[in-house]
């Protein structure tokens, strides 16, 4: 068992976690006839998970795991829950580190494996986008010749992926040639309103989730849902019962300020994805993006954070507050390429409250993003309420 995935857990607990984690090894032995799903990819991972839940929880007993907690001690905690009775096992395989696949793997060897985006992630300790896919590709390995790879056809290294697997490759996506289509897309603040295609059938859906680019959680859960036996009709009522993941480019309105909050972690990827939903639904509206660092990004930090700008820049966005020195290389890189809004680069989430409760109003939209180590929720719980003094929802200590 790979015991670096406990690097930061404290010592005194670590026999605990290691304990845990047998048990679970050993209880999924005994309990054979549930089928595991995972659900791995740099970006959308934990939407997708709740969308295959809700949709499986039509027809079936389904059992998936808390938002907001490590895999390396999710995944243990979720098998546990199971019951001998349960037909599907959904875990999220998010990896940090190298070898931290191989860790999921030995505790539960998946049937069906769903792969969402491969983008920059976590670079700091992969080294590159071929450490990435090295690491990632190690489910789609995995899965046996009687399983299913679940492949996004809108991803340019899915073709990798394929392969790699023996199992059979099912395709989504908008490019995907046979599957679920999707049209009659509309979004509010409130959420978004579509259509589903096929087999000559036709079902709507009201979605709850906000951002155009997270149809790839409805494409990935829908052909789950397909392969599982679950008719058009129970797939679109399924998906229109998922929960908006918190802080996750969720929107929050109150009667002077309008947040999407997206705070719980960020990408390059994810960064400019969250932009564009914040210019489509920001039309009409005086729209502020406050962008914090990307972390573990290691050596492509730099050319990551500039990409970023240089995209931004080619937005309609009024205004643009930056959070410490390395997001400031947005900022200087959205100057550089042409950006015409405002521009202040901050140290401070306190400083990002004040300054955002002077330029903000009931007409404004405001974007919240960065990784977790930046705590950009501050600025969000600091907006919606009168103190600047907020608790962190990641340590519960007040700051």
């Amino acid at each position: 068992m790979n015991l670096n995935v406990y690097r930061e857990v404290k010592s005194w607990k670590k026999p605990l976690h290691f304990t845990q984690t047998n048990l679970a090894k050993t209880y999924l032995k005994l309990i054979p006839k549930i089928q595991v799903i995972a659900i791995a990819g740099s970006v959308g991972k934990t939407l997708t998970q709740n969308a295959i839940s809700s949709v499986l929880s039509q027809k079936y007993s389904a059992v998936v795991g808390e938002e907001n907690l490590d895999p390396t001690f999710r995944i243990p905690q979720t098998i546990l829950k199971a019951k001998p009775w349960d037909k599907y096992l959904i875990l999220e395989y998010g990896v940090e580190h190298p070898h931290d696949m191989d860790h999921y793997l030995k505790i539960a060897k998946p049937k069906i494996g769903v792969m969402t985006v491969l983008s920059a992630e976590h670079t700091k300790y992969f080294g590159d986008m071929d450490g990435v896919i090295k690491e990632e590709s190690k489910l789609v390995y995995a899965l046996p010749k009687s399983g299913y790879a679940i492949l996004n056809a809108d991803d340019p290294f899915s073709s990798i992926l394929a392969s790699k697997t023996k199992a059979t490759i099912v395709w989504y996506g908008q490019k995907a040639k046979k599957g679920i289509k999707i049209s009659h897309y509309k979004q509010n603040m409130f959420g978004a309103k579509f259509r589903m295609h096929y087999g000559g059938q036709i079902a709507s859906v009201h979605w709850k989730i906000i951002g155009k680019h997270q149809l790839l959680s409805v494409y990935a859960a829908s052909t789950v849902g397909i392969i599982c036996g679950l008719t058009l009709k129970q797939i679109a009522k399924g998906l229109s019962q998922v929960k908006v993941p918190s802080h996750r480019l969720s929107a929050k309105t109150t009667d002077h300020i309008n947040i999407l909050d997206d705070t719980y972690n960020s990408s390059p990827k994810a960064a400019i994805e969250s932009i564009a939903t914040l210019n489509e639904l920001g039309k009409g509206k005086k729209k502020i993006a406050v962008l914090g660092e990307m972390k573990d990004l290691g050596d492509l930090s730099e050319t990551s954070h500039q990409e970023v700008g240089e995209k931004l820049a080619k937005s309609k966005i009024n205004f643009l507050i930056t959070l410490g020195s390395v997001a400031g290389i947005i900022s200087k890189s959205a100057k550089k390429a042409g950006f015409k809004g405002e521009i202040l680069n901050i140290k401070s989430t306190k400083e990002a409250i004040r300054k955002l409760k002077t330029i903000s109003n009931k007409k404004t939209l405001v974007l919240i993003k960065g990784s977790r180590h930046a705590h950009m929720e501050r600025i969000v719980y600091g907006l919606l309420h009168k103190s600047t003094e907020v608790n962190c929802y990641h340590c519960g200590k007040l700051k």
